[in-house]
């Protein structure tokens, strides 16, 4: 498997949270490789594999942060909401593609610094100020675009010197990537364990997927797989997870600890680098959505490192993808033995 290429690919695809329909068919395309997949009525991903009585969940979130337009002033200038998260502080002179009956470039109109008063360069960024240039008058851009259109950040992917890699939606199409290539490693060598892959929907706007598709599931474990925050050289070490040296293991109240020690010998006994991410609270992740799924889910989490997480420059590192899945496929082959007995 070619890591780069499926997570520039998956990175690609459009799916905005509750419009995750490009991203998802890409998907769900990859993961029937492996097993057969359907989606649910909210949109979730889901393949199902083994016949075990354990069941194992594993998670990743499909849907990405980006805008939706909310009106057309009367210049044609698009006025926007947000969509999840977006770091509304880098939007300003953006380039976004705006998703209207074609793909339209735009600009996120920035005034000059010359124009503003003192008082204003002191202010945050107001999402209600914010507009897209389209460069069409209001007749013609009502023509391409409607309100409730989405709209995501062009992002020009590359490679930096050292094999790190840029893109915009690697939070959480990595993940994704992540759980893919597991799938391929244990392929054919599980038989007495079940297995339950969710490509979830509307993490980045509280989480319903997750919800829905555990609930769906009903499993005995699972694995939310999702990005953590990369090192970078304004934030504090302890906050942060470095690039090139594994997936962090969550740490958290809402985290079962047991699971989480028993990722940890997996990784001390067969080699593989790993971290920790201490969260005193919630994770805010899709784990603390599965974890009180029925009758509740034994639940860990696993992060793959990010620097400039919400942005359209996300960086994150193919040696991590590749042992954040060897984890994964380790545990599930595990899991298998303990069920042969």
């Amino acid at each position: 498997m070619d890591l780069k290429k499926l997570c520039f690919d998956l990175a690609s695809k459009a799916g905005t949270s509750g419009d995750e329909q490009e991203a998802s068919l890409f998907a769900k395309a990859e993961l029937e490789k492996y097993m057969d997949v359907r989606t649910d009525s909210l949109g979730n991903v889901t393949g199902t594999f083994g016949k075990g009585k354990t069941h194992i969940l594993l998670d990743a979130h499909i849907d990405q942060i980006g805008l939706v337009v909310r009106g057309i002033d009367d210049k044609g200038f698009l006025l926007v909401d947000r969509v999840g998260g977006p770091d509304e502080r880098i939007l300003i002179g953006s380039e976004v593609i705006v998703h209207g009956k074609e793909s339209l470039f735009g600009v996120v109109c920035s005034t000059p610094p010359h124009l503003l008063s003192a008082e204003d360069k002191k202010a945050g960024v107001d999402i209600k100020k914010i507009a897209v240039d389209i460069g069409y008058t209001k007749d013609e851009a009502e023509k391409l675009v409607v309100i409730g259109d989405r709209i995501t950040l062009k992002s020009n992917q590359c490679e930096l010197i050292g094999g790190s890699i840029v893109s915009g939606a690697f939070d959480d199409r990595c993940s994704v990537a992540v759980i893919l290539r597991a799938m391929e490693m244990v392929y054919g060598k599980i038989e007495n364990l079940t297995v339950t892959v969710l490509f979830s929907v509307q993490e980045e706007t509280g989480g319903s997927g997750a919800k829905t598709g555990s609930f769906s599931a009903m499993p005995d474990y699972a694995i939310a797989v999702d990005v953590g925050f990369g090192d970078d050289p304004y934030t504090d070490k302890a906050s942060t997870i470095t690039l090139k040296k594994g997936p962090s293991i969550g740490i958290s109240p809402t985290l079962d600890r047991g699971f989480t020690n028993e990722l940890k010998a997996i990784c001390e006994e067969k080699g593989i680098p790993y971290q920790h991410d201490v969260m005193g609270g919630r994770t805010g992740t899709n784990a603390d959505s599965i974890n009180n799924t029925g009758k509740g889910v034994k639940t860990a989490l696993l992060s793959v490192p990010l620097r400039y997480m919400h942005t359209g420059i996300e960086v994150i590192n193919t040696e991590d993808i590749e042992n954040t899945a060897k984890l994964i496929a380790e545990y599930l082959l595990k899991k298998e033995a303990e069920c042969r007995g």
